[in-house]
């Protein structure tokens, strides 16, 4: 944040969230904030403070402040920024125990959708004052915004949040290690079985039985059951609904559901530690416990076992990842970092329609392979802290090889030869899908400008100077066509480039300045029509 040149550049460790759709930064005046670095409004220029006095929760914890709009970017390995501008931004000034503002971490980025327009937060809140609908205003032809995310586990766990974990100075994450890959605005099709891909639509309307506190999160799926296998026991469940969200490091059940799991247990046992300090506990099972747990989503089965599930603590004895709610009047179920680590997750969220998201299992190798020129882009340093499974990440940001499209019919014999995974693209589906109607999306032309979370205070001017440029087209690009028109997630074949990228390990969240303007939009796969094959996909 900042402008170089006319103010101070400021930097800072960001985090995410699928839960909240709030970006959200630790300002100068958190009295509770401690080694973290903290955000001052007076060194930009462009920030531009807004009336309103939000407060949110997250997990245990909850943070509050004030609102301004302002220009951000992120850092990229092509060095060019990929820039989120005229964003409106919580400035965090209290925070209670169990917040992501601690040990380090001094910003949020939300990954939720704000599809429903909201006050929850204390403020009137709508598509446009998220990262995706400010993105769909700098790039009105686009009708998808899709990232997939290939995760390591956690190194959290229930009870180690007493030992004051945090990020070291200069470590990428909370175990100073890699602990995973965002690949930005295009899945790799080469991290996962393209032929094995289950989407799920987004769901609304589902207004109780979450932790205190805690609203629905936007990116709320119905899933189609749950089994768990201890020993000769079986259990089961019928359908239910969860959010995929990698702030959380583990994999949390209703409490009724998870003693279910710990009776069929012999020698487990209740404690009071918790990855959700306050919301959830946890059960010590014997280390060489045997429990396969199973998440049944459309005609895809994936499965975890006891070397995931089952950790060893500092004194010897085991505990088990799977937490319950404390209150039994939560229905909630929360997939973490972990359970994402062992298979690979898109999402898709469309400028009109229902945001989407789809599981794969992962590619023997689970590493991107490079074909062609590639612009990349990079975030590291962001990292789990205390009870929160946060991670350190990076993007890569992927644009459209058109020369590949041409060839795609050979490429698709090539990669049969060599045995590889079928790439993955935006195409249309031909059949009906398990989960319903998908209506079709077409790119609209820009309208009036968005409404601020006030109705009388303006955004940020967007002609009034120079805005960052998003970063420079894929090599190949200049034979670019037009944009064509876009439906909603289903089963196609083609393909598109991908990238073995490389970790960094400094977190920058800047403002870049640049003498263009926005330039014309980037041609990425977000403008194609659907996704990959999926021969077995819902």
């Amino acid at each position: 944040m900042g402008t170089q040149g006319a103010g101070t550049i400021q930097n800072f460790n960001f985090t995410l969230t699928t839960s909240l759709g709030y970006v959200s930064v630790a300002s100068k005046g958190c009295s509770d904030c401690s080694d973290t670095p903290l955000y001052d409004i007076s060194l930009s220029p462009e920030a531009k403070s807004l009336s309103g006095q939000p407060a949110m929760s997250l997990g245990a914890g909850n943070f509050s402040g004030s609102l301004m709009k302002e220009n951000c970017t992120l850092p990229t390995t092509s060095g060019a920024p990929w820039s989120y501008t005229n964003q409106t931004v919580v400035l965090m000034n209290n925070t209670s125990p169990g917040s992501p503002f601690q040990d380090g971490i001094s910003g949020l980025l939300g990954l939720g959708t704000l599809k429903q327009p909201t006050t929850a937060a204390g403020f009137s809140a709508s598509f446009d004052d998220g990262l995706y609908g400010q993105y769909y205003i700098r790039n009105p032809e686009a009708a998808n915004f899709t990232f997939g995310m290939m995760l390591n586990p956690s190194p959290v766990i229930p009870g180690n949040s007493t030992d004051k974990l945090s990020i070291a100075p200069g470590a990428p994450s909370l175990a100073d290690q890699d602990a995973g890959t965002i690949h930005w605005q295009q899945p790799d099709p080469s991290a996962y079985k393209a032929s094995q891909v289950s989407w799920t639509t987004a769901q609304g309307g589902v207004t109780s039985g979450y932790i205190a506190g805690n609203q629905q999160p936007d990116l709320t799926v119905q899933l189609d059951g749950w089994s768990a296998k201890i020993g000769s026991n079986g259990l089961s469940s019928a359908s239910f609904m969860a959010n995929i969200d990698p702030y959380y490091s583990g994999i949390y059940l209703p409490g009724s559901e998870a003693r279910l799991i710990y009776d069929a247990i012999s020698g487990s046992q209740l404690v009071q530690k918790s990855t959700i300090p306050g919301q959830t506990v946890s059960w010590e099972v014997p280390c060489n416990t045997a429990i396969q747990f199973t998440v049944s989503i459309g005609s895809q089965q994936f499965s975890v076992d006891q070397s995931l599930l089952v950790q060893k603590q500092s004194d010897g004895t085991c505990i088990s990842i799977i937490e319950g709610f404390a209150d039994d009047s939560v229905t909630q179920y929360i997939f973490g970092q972990t359970w994402i680590s062992q298979l690979y997750v898109i999402f898709n969220i469309p400028k009109d329609g229902s945001a989407s998201i789809a599981f794969a299992p992962r590619a023997a190798s689970s590493k991107s392979r490079d074909i062609g020129a590639i612009v990349g882009g990079t975030v590291g340093g962001v990292a789990g802290v205390v009870a929160l499974g946060l991670l350190a990440f990076y993007i890569i940001r992927r644009r459209q090889d058109n020369t590949f499209f041409r060839r795609a019919a050979e490429l698709e014999e090539e990669h049969k030869v060599a045995s590889t995974v079928e790439p993955y693209t935006f195409g249309g589906d031909s059949g009906a899908s398990a989960l319903g109607h998908h209506p079709s999306l077409s790119a609209s032309a820009y309208g009036s400008p968005p409404v601020s979370p006030h109705a009388g205070v303006p955004l940020l001017d967007r002609d009034a100077g120079p805005l960052p440029q998003l970063p420079p087209s894929y090599e190949e690009a200049s034979e670019a066509g037009g944009s064509s028109s876009v439906v909603s997630p289903g089963p196609r074949a083609g393909g598109f480039p991908s990238e073995k990228g490389v970790y960094r390990r400094d977190t920058v969240m800047t403002t870049a300045t640049t003498t263009s303007g926005f330039g014309s939009a980037p041609t990425t796969p977000n403008q194609q029509p659907t996704f990959g094959d999926s021969k077995s996909a819902v």
